[in-house]
């Protein structure tokens, strides 16, 4: 018996002792994985990555942009946050990219800001021709409150959420055809976003405009389904637009900005330092190197333009003008206040 009985406590002696290694181990691997305020330092904790959307080539500025503002949001987060870029309509056209922000097919998406105007009426301003006189009237509203109350607007209207404005140089027309005036676009088929404002704005100056995705407008150009198509020079240039039209007019009609935007939903759905992060990069690098770029580049893609052959006409601007006046008041009484704001910040 007493044999049985030392055998019995030396078995649970080896036992507890067990036990208390165990136990001793877990709590040093607890404190080992926590910092000085016993909150967990998980090293190994999933980047979240959100998927960016646009239809331009590789070559152009706004997709440089696009990579420069993945890089700098990486940085920024300390590689929490992630951009995945799907560019050269990967992920589709602008429209689908839009509407896939809601369904979650993509979550940035960059592109002219016209194409809010599908989802918000008060984004049918960014197209309203000739409503800036220059670039730094561009600029002063774009970068300041005025372009935040459009923001804003937009997010009511629409639930997407602009994150940054980057510059986009005006826009050109390309014809295969002498436009002097606008009696010279009298039914050509001209190529437009697909947005109100544009189509009523061609109709109005006598063209007939074809919204039509944007990867489909070379090899429309080439068959001759459409006569011309109008884009700032870089994406004109980048393009190759120069191998299937002949003629570059200087009509500056439109100076629209480039949208980076995000659902809401997506957006409230990032921690509030992601968040912070989304919004710095999105205005940071990429955004200037937009701004210098097309500032600085146009001059040399307009020569390299009429070097790869195409030729250059500066029409009488004032004709195009007088031919839009009272359009806005027309065609789209909702944003008559707002682009009176605009017309006076210069």
């Amino acid at each position: 018996m007493k044999k049985v009985l030392f055998l019995f406590l030396c078995l649970v002696g080896i036992v507890v002792f067990a036990v208390g290694c165990s136990s001793n181990e877990t709590s040093n691997q607890s404190t080992n994985n926590q910092g000085n305020d016993g909150q967990s330092n998980d090293t190994n904790e999933e980047a979240v990555v959100l998927k960016l959307g646009h239809v331009w080539p590789n070559s152009e500025i706004h997709a440089q942009s696009a990579e420069k503002f993945a890089e700098e949001v990486e940085e920024l987060s300390d590689g929490k946050l992630k951009i995945e870029i799907y560019g050269d309509s990967a992920l589709g056209a602008d429209k689908d990219l839009l509407e896939g922000l809601k369904i979650g097919t993509a979550d940035i998406w960059a592109g002219g800001a016209g194409v809010l105007s599908g989802a918000s009426d008060t984004a049918n301003i960014f197209t309203v021709p000739f409503l800036f006189d220059t670039q730094e009237h561009f600029d002063k509203v774009y970068d300041g409150e005025v372009g935040q109350e459009i923001s804003d607007k937009i997010a009511e209207e629409s639930g997407y959420k602009v994150i940054s404005y980057w510059t986009r140089g005006a826009r050109w027309l390309t014809v295969d055809k002498e436009v002097h005036t606008p009696e010279d676009m009298a039914g050509l088929k001209i190529r437009v976003p697909d947005s109100p404002v544009f189509v009523k704005s061609f109709e109005q100056l006598g063209a007939a405009p074809t919204p039509m995705a944007f990867g489909e407008v070379f090899t429309s150009l080439q068959q001759g389904v459409i006569d011309g198509q109008e884009n700032p020079l870089s994406l004109i240039y980048n393009s190759k637009f120069n191998e299937v039209v002949d003629y570059l007019v200087k009509t500056e009609h439109v100076r629209e900005p480039i949208a980076v935007a995000i659902s809401q939903e997506k957006f409230d759905s990032l921690s509030p330092d992601l968040q912070e992060v989304l919004l710095t990069a999105a205005s940071g690098e990429a955004k200037k190197f937009a701004y210098d770029e097309v500032t600085q580049g146009d001059t040399e893609y307009l020569q390299n333009l009429q070097d790869a052959g195409m030729t250059l006409i500066e029409p009488d601007i004032s004709a195009f003008q007088a031919k839009l006046e009272g359009f806005v008041e027309e065609n789209f009484p909702e944003i008559t206040d707002i682009y009176e704001t605009i017309r006076n910040a210069k």
